[in-house]
């Protein structure tokens, strides 16, 4: 029987059905959940900005405010991943399911994996949005990457279709 369930939960007013499914499954099967959250250094956030200072970015930024400006915005976006991340497991708390929160930086799906390994996942539980085609060669696609090299089994959840 599933005892721990690894809910990769991105940024997207999506995550909501994510939780929603995971918290289903662990409350039917008495497991507990793992909720992570990965902030890619990479991807805006909400920032305004496509590279970060951090890692050398795609496009380097060389003003000083401007990496002092990324850098607030940066702790705010992390702080508010991590209430979010802990809103989500007071709700399973609520529902008499167990949760842990964890909070990775870098490449999603690698990190997922990694999670996945590192807590003895048993399955993960993700999202997937429909990309162009052209979108997942230039950005790839991180359930494609979990599906091929997780440790363990991947329940992927269709979204709707991301607009461009």
């Amino acid at each position: 029987m599933l005892q721990k369930i690894l809910l990769a939960i991105g940024d997207s007013p999506d995550s909501e059905k994510i939780f929603a499914a995971g918290l289903t499954l662990a409350q039917k099967l008495g497991a507990e959940m793992l909720l992570l959250h990965v902030l890619a250094p990479l991807v805006p956030h909400g920032l305004g900005v496509i590279a970060s200072p951090l890692v050398g970015g795609v496009l380097p930024m060389t003003n000083d405010l401007a990496i002092e400006q990324y850098l607030v915005a940066w702790q705010e976006s992390e702080r508010n991943e991590i209430q979010r991340l802990q809103a989500y497991a007071d709700r399973a708390k609520e529902h008499h399911v167990k949760a842990e929160i964890l909070q990775s930086y870098g490449n999603s799906g690698p990190l997922i994996c990694e999670a996945a390994k590192n807590w003895s996942a048993e399955v993960i539980l993700m999202g997937r949005n429909q990309k162009s085609m052209l979108s997942e060669i230039w950005l790839g696609s991180t359930s494609n990457y979990v599906l091929h090299h997780a440790p363990c089994s991947t329940l992927v959840i269709q979204l709707p279709a991301l607009s461009t």
